[in-house]
Protein backbone atom coordinates (compact mmCIF):
# COMPACT_ATOMS: atom_id res chain seq x y z
CA UNK A 1 0.00 0.00 0.00
CA UNK A 2 1.53 3.27 -0.46
CA UNK A 3 1.18 6.81 -0.07
CA UNK A 4 -0.10 7.55 -3.64
CA UNK A 5 -3.17 4.93 -3.42
CA UNK A 6 -4.05 6.39 -0.25
CA UNK A 7 -4.00 9.99 -1.07
CA UNK A 8 -6.38 8.07 -4.06
CA UNK A 9 -8.70 7.18 -1.54
CA UNK A 10 -8.74 9.96 0.48
CA UNK A 11 -9.99 12.15 -2.67
CA UNK A 12 -12.73 10.16 -2.88
CA UNK A 13 -13.82 10.35 0.09
CA UNK A 14 -13.62 13.82 0.14
CA UNK A 15 -15.18 14.25 -3.04
CA UNK A 16 -18.05 11.30 -2.54
CA UNK A 17 -18.41 9.28 0.54
CA UNK A 18 -20.89 6.85 0.45
CA UNK A 19 -24.33 7.72 2.37
CA UNK A 20 -22.97 4.86 5.55
CA UNK A 21 -20.24 7.15 6.41
CA UNK A 22 -20.91 9.68 8.96
CA UNK A 23 -19.59 13.43 8.54
CA UNK A 24 -16.56 14.29 10.13
CA UNK A 25 -14.41 16.74 11.17
CA UNK A 26 -11.21 16.38 8.89
CA UNK A 27 -9.71 13.45 6.85
CA UNK A 28 -6.07 12.52 6.94
CA UNK A 29 -3.53 10.04 5.26
CA UNK A 30 -1.71 8.19 8.20
CA UNK A 31 0.87 5.68 8.86
CA UNK A 32 0.01 2.59 11.01
CA UNK A 33 2.57 0.46 11.10
CA UNK A 34 4.11 -0.84 7.56
CA UNK A 35 1.05 0.25 5.49
CA UNK A 36 -1.08 3.73 4.68
CA UNK A 37 -4.27 4.43 6.17
CA UNK A 38 -7.14 7.29 5.65
CA UNK A 39 -8.48 8.30 8.96
CA UNK A 40 -11.24 10.29 9.84
CA UNK A 41 -12.14 12.32 13.05
CA UNK A 42 -15.94 11.74 13.55
CA UNK A 43 -17.80 15.44 13.53
CA UNK A 44 -18.48 16.54 16.90
CA UNK A 45 -20.60 19.10 16.39
CA UNK A 46 -18.94 21.46 18.48
CA UNK A 47 -17.69 19.07 21.27
CA UNK A 48 -21.59 18.85 21.77
CA UNK A 49 -22.20 15.52 20.26
CA UNK A 50 -22.24 12.38 23.31
CA UNK A 51 -20.88 9.04 23.78
CA UNK A 52 -24.31 7.35 22.55
CA UNK A 53 -24.52 9.89 19.43
CA UNK A 54 -20.96 8.63 18.09
CA UNK A 55 -21.91 5.00 18.43
CA UNK A 56 -25.13 5.75 16.82
CA UNK A 57 -23.43 7.64 13.88
CA UNK A 58 -20.36 4.93 14.21
CA UNK A 59 -22.95 1.64 13.77
CA UNK A 60 -23.56 1.63 9.82
CA UNK A 61 -20.01 1.61 9.29
CA UNK A 62 -19.91 -1.45 11.53
CA UNK A 63 -22.95 -2.86 9.46
CA UNK A 64 -20.86 -2.57 5.84
CA UNK A 65 -17.89 -3.37 7.30
CA UNK A 66 -19.07 -6.27 9.57
CA UNK A 67 -16.06 -5.31 11.58
CA UNK A 68 -16.77 -4.59 15.04
CA UNK A 69 -16.09 -1.19 16.70
CA UNK A 70 -12.48 -0.89 18.08
CA UNK A 71 -13.60 0.79 21.88
CA UNK A 72 -10.04 1.08 24.28
CA UNK A 73 -11.67 3.47 27.04
CA UNK A 74 -10.88 6.18 25.20
CA UNK A 75 -11.14 6.33 21.88
CA UNK A 76 -13.81 4.67 19.64
CA UNK A 77 -12.98 3.70 16.00
CA UNK A 78 -14.67 1.86 13.04
CA UNK A 79 -13.26 0.52 10.14
CA UNK A 80 -13.88 -0.14 7.08
CA UNK A 81 -12.58 -0.20 3.44
CA UNK A 82 -12.77 2.04 0.61
CA UNK A 83 -11.14 1.09 -2.64
CA UNK A 84 -9.03 -1.78 -0.75
CA UNK A 85 -7.56 0.95 1.29
CA UNK A 86 -7.95 0.62 5.32
CA UNK A 87 -9.92 3.19 6.62
CA UNK A 88 -11.75 4.49 9.67
CA UNK A 89 -13.84 7.14 11.16
CA UNK A 90 -13.14 7.74 15.22
CA UNK A 91 -14.25 9.83 18.35
CA UNK A 92 -12.61 10.68 20.86
CA UNK A 93 -13.63 10.40 24.78
CA UNK A 94 -13.88 14.34 26.43
CA UNK A 95 -12.08 14.62 29.13
CA UNK A 96 -14.59 16.01 32.03
CA UNK A 97 -13.06 18.51 33.96
CA UNK A 98 -14.74 19.58 36.77
CA UNK A 99 -14.01 22.96 38.26
CA UNK A 100 -14.98 23.93 41.65
CA UNK A 101 -16.52 27.37 41.89
CA UNK A 102 -14.05 29.81 44.78
CA UNK A 103 -17.55 30.42 46.13
CA UNK A 104 -20.90 28.67 47.51
CA UNK A 105 -23.75 30.05 45.02
CA UNK A 106 -25.93 30.64 47.43
CA UNK A 107 -23.89 32.45 50.35
CA UNK A 108 -20.87 33.66 51.23
CA UNK A 109 -18.73 29.57 51.97
CA UNK A 110 -15.41 29.74 50.33
CA UNK A 111 -15.42 26.46 49.14
CA UNK A 112 -11.88 25.88 49.19
CA UNK A 113 -11.29 24.87 52.86
CA UNK A 114 -10.65 21.63 53.83
CA UNK A 115 -13.64 21.07 56.32
CA UNK A 116 -16.19 22.63 53.79
CA UNK A 117 -18.16 20.24 51.96
CA UNK A 118 -20.16 21.30 48.81
CA UNK A 119 -22.67 19.36 46.06
CA UNK A 120 -23.53 20.28 42.78
CA UNK A 121 -26.86 20.86 42.03
CA UNK A 122 -26.88 18.34 38.48
CA UNK A 123 -25.07 15.38 37.74
CA UNK A 124 -23.47 15.84 34.79
CA UNK A 125 -23.47 19.23 33.96
CA UNK A 126 -20.35 21.01 34.35
CA UNK A 127 -21.76 24.71 34.48
CA UNK A 128 -24.30 23.59 37.38
CA UNK A 129 -24.23 25.75 40.64
CA UNK A 130 -22.29 24.47 43.43
CA UNK A 131 -23.50 25.10 47.15
CA UNK A 132 -21.97 24.33 50.29
CA UNK A 133 -23.89 21.57 52.42
CA UNK A 134 -25.79 23.63 55.02
CA UNK A 135 -27.14 25.84 51.92
CA UNK A 136 -28.49 22.62 50.37
CA UNK A 137 -30.14 21.46 53.36
CA UNK A 138 -31.58 24.91 54.05
CA UNK A 139 -33.08 24.44 49.84
CA UNK A 140 -34.64 20.74 51.48
CA UNK A 141 -36.27 21.86 54.42
CA UNK A 142 -37.91 24.65 52.63
CA UNK A 143 -38.98 22.42 49.84
CA UNK A 144 -40.39 20.22 52.55
CA UNK A 145 -42.15 22.70 54.50
CA UNK A 146 -43.96 23.88 51.50
CA UNK A 147 -44.69 20.13 50.18
CA UNK A 148 -45.10 17.90 52.85
CA UNK A 149 -48.86 17.28 52.79
CA UNK A 150 -49.10 16.91 56.78
CA UNK A 151 -46.95 20.23 57.25
CA UNK A 152 -48.89 22.00 54.49
CA UNK A 153 -52.27 21.03 56.42
CA UNK A 154 -50.94 22.12 59.65
CA UNK A 155 -50.08 25.60 58.27
CA UNK A 156 -53.33 25.96 57.34
CA UNK A 157 -55.01 25.47 59.88
CA UNK A 158 -52.46 27.47 62.10
CA UNK A 159 -52.89 30.48 59.60
CA UNK A 160 -57.14 30.15 60.14
CA UNK A 161 -56.24 30.59 63.98
CA UNK A 162 -53.72 33.38 63.29
CA UNK A 163 -56.12 35.06 61.35
CA UNK A 164 -58.68 34.83 64.33
CA UNK A 165 -56.26 35.67 67.13
CA UNK A 166 -54.63 38.21 65.16
CA UNK A 167 -56.19 39.53 62.21
CA UNK A 168 -53.20 38.26 59.98
CA UNK A 169 -52.36 34.69 58.77
CA UNK A 170 -49.02 35.05 59.48
CA UNK A 171 -47.65 37.49 62.29
CA UNK A 172 -44.25 38.01 63.18
CA UNK A 173 -43.08 36.73 66.49
CA UNK A 174 -41.29 37.73 69.57
CA UNK A 175 -39.93 36.68 72.74
CA UNK A 176 -41.75 37.18 76.02
CA UNK A 177 -41.61 37.10 79.83
CA UNK A 178 -44.24 35.32 81.32
CA UNK A 179 -43.48 34.81 84.95
CA UNK A 180 -39.87 35.20 85.70
CA UNK A 181 -36.84 37.92 84.36
CA UNK A 182 -36.04 35.60 81.40
CA UNK A 183 -37.36 34.92 77.85
CA UNK A 184 -39.41 31.61 78.19
CA UNK A 185 -42.00 32.21 75.84
CA UNK A 186 -43.25 33.47 72.00
CA UNK A 187 -46.26 35.38 71.13
CA UNK A 188 -46.92 37.18 67.74
CA UNK A 189 -45.61 40.84 67.46
CA UNK A 190 -48.29 42.96 69.00
CA UNK A 191 -49.60 45.48 66.03
CA UNK A 192 -52.51 47.56 68.45
CA UNK A 193 -52.44 51.24 67.39
CA UNK A 194 -50.07 52.88 69.94
CA UNK A 195 -48.15 49.56 70.99
CA UNK A 196 -44.77 51.25 70.72
CA UNK A 197 -45.01 54.64 72.82
CA UNK A 198 -48.43 53.56 75.20
CA UNK A 199 -49.14 50.20 75.45
CA UNK A 200 -45.81 48.58 75.89
CA UNK A 201 -43.57 50.90 78.91
CA UNK A 202 -43.12 50.54 82.15
CA UNK A 203 -44.22 53.62 83.81
CA UNK A 204 -42.81 52.63 87.40
CA UNK A 205 -39.15 51.58 85.94
CA UNK A 206 -36.52 53.23 88.07
CA UNK A 207 -34.98 55.14 85.72
CA UNK A 208 -38.54 56.17 84.29
CA UNK A 209 -40.98 55.23 81.91
CA UNK A 210 -38.93 52.29 79.83
CA UNK A 211 -40.20 50.80 76.67
CA UNK A 212 -40.87 47.10 77.10
CA UNK A 213 -40.56 44.84 73.87
CA UNK A 214 -40.89 41.82 76.15
CA UNK A 215 -43.68 42.18 78.42
CA UNK A 216 -47.38 41.02 78.24
CA UNK A 217 -50.20 43.44 78.41
CA UNK A 218 -53.73 43.74 77.45
CA UNK A 219 -53.71 44.38 74.34
CA UNK A 220 -51.39 41.48 73.23
CA UNK A 221 -52.72 39.64 70.52
CA UNK A 222 -52.71 35.74 71.29
CA UNK A 223 -51.10 32.63 71.26
CA UNK A 224 -48.94 33.10 74.13
CA UNK A 225 -46.67 30.22 73.92
CA UNK A 226 -44.37 29.54 77.30
CA UNK A 227 -41.38 27.65 76.62
CA UNK A 228 -39.39 28.28 79.55
CA UNK A 229 -36.51 27.89 77.75
CA UNK A 230 -34.57 30.96 76.33
CA UNK A 231 -33.17 28.44 73.60
CA UNK A 232 -36.59 27.06 72.36
CA UNK A 233 -38.27 30.48 72.08
CA UNK A 234 -35.57 31.47 69.81
CA UNK A 235 -35.60 28.68 67.94
CA UNK A 236 -39.81 28.86 67.28
CA UNK A 237 -39.49 32.56 66.34
CA UNK A 238 -37.03 31.68 63.80
CA UNK A 239 -38.75 28.96 62.29
CA UNK A 240 -42.23 31.04 62.94
CA UNK A 241 -40.97 34.00 61.00
CA UNK A 242 -39.39 32.42 58.69
CA UNK A 243 -42.74 31.01 57.88
CA UNK A 244 -44.28 34.65 57.83
CA UNK A 245 -41.64 35.54 55.09
CA UNK A 246 -42.74 32.30 52.48
CA UNK A 247 -46.21 33.90 52.69
CA UNK A 248 -44.66 37.36 52.16
CA UNK A 249 -42.88 36.09 49.21
CA UNK A 250 -45.65 34.95 47.48
CA UNK A 251 -44.47 31.10 48.56
CA UNK A 252 -47.59 29.91 49.60
CA UNK A 253 -51.57 30.95 48.40
CA UNK A 254 -53.59 32.46 51.15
Amino acid sequence: MTASTAAAALAALMGDAPAWVPPVNYWEIARDGERWIVSGQLDTDGDTLSESDAYRLLGPIVEQSGQQLDDDGRLIRARFAHFDVPCDVWFLRPVLRWVVPEQCATCPTKLGAPDVKFVRLGTRDRKAPVICVPCRDRMQAYWVALHRSPLVAARQEVRELLLAETGETRPMWRTIITDSESPTGVAPVCTTEGSDDEHHVLADHPSGPTRDDEGIYGCCPWPQIETDSAAVAAYLIELLNADAHVDAEGGESA
